[in-house]
């Protein structure tokens, strides 16, 4: 006798059910009966059974079992729920309930064991879950690991610039320059370790500022041009003048690409040049441009070094990836400047890539999409007369044709040149034969044959051709003392190659004085070009900072509040060098003690110290009425240690490694502050008050802007007045509604600081327990803030 569907079903391993209108079994197989405890073959009849609403639902959300029985009452045609059964004490399985409606009032339901796949996506949770945990930890160990290589690297740098400081024979000298060298080199291998995590975490920022293109570019050149001119490299850089003097950008990582590319030519060329040049590009349709930027900078870095092959070239933007095992051990490095510039790269909206450079070598080339600046700054016009005769003598090419390209932006096209010192006697004779002497004479120090040092022993000694003005352009580290000298007799001024288009400019401007002061040209090399922004960051070189004044805190008393030894005596002779009195403590809390009957004009910091950190000291300052500047000395490399140290009451960072000169500007600063009566703590920074970003964001209407600032300090003065009632009172509800006003509308005018602190009461009383005490000090630095603001706004222009 043949079988029925319904026999094969009986016999199936598969649980089924037939279901009544009411979702009362009425039909199953022994798997179903064994499954859910049904008991009875043949029920009695309906309603003798529970539904199964009950049997199965009765771990179902409401929301689950209102839907169950809105598919019993007619809605939909297939219904489907997960549940649990405990198989033992042990082990819960997973199924999941499937009804069809086969006609009315009767529905069809199968049980699928769904536990294989629920624990197969359980697994797969955990793993991610433990990957981010491991990728969260990770990146807290290099945090950390920063911390720590960065405080023995401060102790080698301000060491070192010390020990330079002193008299040295020019062996010791080159010692201390070689230790100063190889401390900048870890520090850079930090940040670049760092800067990996941060692509990782989504976490690096570009910025967007007003920046001078070319200032940035021949700087960072600049960095890395001593090096090359070690290995007898030419250095060239041609910037088109097309390029707008001031976009809108990210110079700090333009710098950063730029230098990765840079040095790594530097480091794979053993003879030939580097060429570095930039212009406007087409614009390649895969750049991620947006409506504001209107400008495309292409920027390429060429070598004559070693080459790279096609299939490296595909791997070579990759994590840690090098042409080959043995390019780490000729070379150095990891492998992971160039990951760090396509990522950054990318992060601009751009594109990163490289190709060969005919007859050997590589190009590497970068192109981001920037703005124009709104506003430009005015061109500065040489005021000589275009009739001026140029003799350009150099055995380079490209610096022949470079130098030719700049004065030909100025007007000047009489110009001539020469690759030897033999070619250019020959011309400036022959030009004073026509009655066309040359006027200005570039010569290149090093040349094969005849070096520019015996050119101009040759011109100065003939009467015929010497009443040319010489300059000596000389490769950057090759003009000691003697060589300056023999610059008195025989020059009139000199440039560093790479020639910078400003300093030439500059020169130029002097050509109508016979004679330069070698000392006066220094000052050109290392003065400011008036007419710049101000605003424009100029890339400095570790070797020269911004110069201070000896004496910077003279007068001063100062505290030093560092648990490192070494770094605590550091901080103290870079202090008492400049003037000040400098009481030392070794921890927060000897911070604390030392405080009462001193009159102390400002503090400097450490955060990591034993039994008081730098935060809860800060604290304690603010709160005993200290107003004194405290300087937070962090070798944190987290992106939020500023915020949480202005917080904190703290007025500015100082990041470790730190430099002489970046503690005597930043007392100058303070200085300079208490002087004019500003505030310590606000400055121009925009998490006090951002006016650019509240200008766009009321679309430029002033009157708006003035009506809701009069309007927010008015309502937030009454606020932060509540709030300190209802803390008082202990009234949490009260407290946290509050402190969620004044944050809404600080962020409305940009006041994210102030914004931040009322978010850090409101959260306070969100959790479990209560942070009174967290809270309380949040309260009483809220209020300070709002001092700031005020104190900023007053500077802005705003009526209160």
């Amino acid at each position: 006798m043949a079988k029925t569907a319904n026999d094969y079903l009986k016999t199936s391993r598969i649980p089924y059910l037939i279901l009544d209108g009411d979702g009362v079994p009425v039909e199953w197989n022994a798997y179903a009966e064994t499954l859910l405890s049904i008991s009875g073959k043949n029920p009695a009849g309906k309603g003798t059974l529970p539904s199964i609403r009950e049997i199965v639902l009765e771990q179902s959300t409401p929301g689950e079992i209102e839907r169950f029985d809105t598919f019993l009452a007619g809605h939909g045609l297939f219904f489907s729920c997960d549940f649990t059964r405990q198989k033992d004490t042990d082990t819960l399985s997973w199924y999941r309930l499937n009804v069809h409606r086969q006609e009315e009032n009767r529905f069809f339901a199968l049980i699928d064991d769904i536990t294989p796949q629920i624990i197969k996506e359980t697994h797969l949770i955990e793993a991610k879950e433990n990957a981010e945990k491991a990728s969260l930890n990770r990146s807290q160990f290099l945090a950390n690991i920063s911390h720590e290589i960065r405080t023995p690297i401060q102790t080698i740098i301000g060491m070192s610039e010390l020990l330079a400081e002193t008299r040295l024979d020019e062996e010791q000298t080159e010692y201390a320059r070689q230790v100063r060298f190889s401390a900048d080199v870890l520090l850079t291998l930090i940040n670049d370790i760092l800067d990996i995590t941060k692509v990782e975490a989504g976490k690096l920022k570009i910025e967007a500022i007003d920046f001078d293109p070319v200032e940035v570019i021949e700087g960072t050149v600049d960095l890395v041009a001593m090096e090359a001119h070690k290995k007898s490299l030419e250095v060239n850089i041609d910037i088109s003048t097309d390029i707008p003097a001031a976009i809108v950008g990210d110079p700090n990582r333009l710098q950063q690409v730029l230098l990765n590319l840079v040095k790594n030519a530097v480091k794979f060329t053993e003879t030939g040049e580097i060429l570095v040049r930039a212009f406007p590009g087409t614009g390649d349709p895969e750049l991620s441009v947006s409506e504001q930027q209107d400008q495309i900078l292409y920027v390429e870095v060429t070598d004559t070094g070693i080459g790279i092959s096609e299939p490296v070239r595909k791997r070579l933007f990759t994590d840690f990836y090098q042409a080959d095992a043995s390019t780490t051990g000729k070379y150095g490095g990891t492998g992971l400047g160039l990951s760090i510039s396509r990522n950054i790269v990318t992060l601009m909206g751009g594109k990163i890539g490289v190709m060969p450079n005919e007859p050997r070598g590589s190009r590497f080339w970068f192109e981001i999409p920037l703005i124009t600046a709104a506003t430009q700054p005015t061109p500065r016009k040489l005021p000589l007369s275009g009739q001026t005769r140029f003799l350009l003598v150099d055995d380079n090419p490209s610096t022949l044709t470079i130098l030719t390209g700049m004065l030909a932006a100025q007007g000047y096209y009489q110009v001539s040149r020469a690759e030897s010192g033999e070619r250019a006697l020959s011309l400036m004779h022959s030009s004073v034969q026509a009655r066309a002497p040359f006027n200005i004479v570039l010569i290149d120090l090093v040349m094969p044959d005849m070096d520019g040092w015996r050119l101009a022993a040759e011109i100065t000694r003939d009467p015929k051709i010497n009443q040319a003005q010489l300059y000596l352009m000389v490769p950057e580290g090759m003009l000691g003392a003697e060589a300056k000298m023999k610059l008195l007799d025989w020059f009139n001024g000199y440039l560093y190659k790479p020639v910078k288009r400003r300093l030439l400019y500059d020169l130029l401007r002097e050509h109508s004085q016979r004679s330069i002061d070698i000392e006066v040209v220094e000052e050109l090399e290392a003065e400011d070009d008036d007419d710049d922004m101000t605003s424009a960051p100029t890339v400095q070189k570790p070797e020269e900072p911004v110069p201070v004044a000896d004496n910077a805190a003279e007068g001063l008393t100062i505290l030093v509040a560092e648990d490192h030894p070494v770094n605590r005596r550091l901080l103290v002779i870079f202090l008492e060098k400049a003037g000040a009195r400098v009481i030392q403590a070794a921890d927060g809390q000897e911070a604390v003690e030392k405080f009462p009957g001193q009159e102390v004009d400002l503090v400097f910091m450490d955060i990591q110290m034993p039994r008081k950190n730098g935060y809860e000291t800060a604290q304690w300052i603010r709160e005993n009425g200290y107003t004194m500047p405290i300087i937070a000395c962090t070798a944190s490399a987290q992106d939020d240690e500023r915020e949480k140290c202005l917080s904190c009451g703290m007025n500015e960072v100082l990041p470790k490694p730190y430099r002489r000169s970046d503690v005597l500007e930043l007392v100058e600063q303070f200085r300079r502050r208490e002087k004019s009566g500003q505030p310590e703590a606000s400055g121009d920074d925009p998490s006090v008050f951002n006016p650019a970003l509240f200008f766009d964001i009321l679309m430029g209407d002033t009157e708006a802007m003035a009506s809701l600032v009069h309007e927010y300090v008015a309502q937030t003065e009454e606020h932060i007045t509540i709030l300190e009632k209802v803390f008082a009172e202990e009234d949490r509800a009260a407290v946290e509604a509050t402190a969620h006003l004044i944050k809404g509308s600080s962020r409305s005018i940009t006041a994210n600081r102030l914004a931040d602190i009322a978010e850090e009461i409101e959260m306070h009383y969100t959790g479990e327990p209560v942070q009174t005490d967290a809270g309380n000090n949040a309260v009483v630095r809220l209020r300070d803030e709002f001092r700031l603001l005020k104190q900023r706004l007053l500077q802005e222009g705003y009526t209160l």
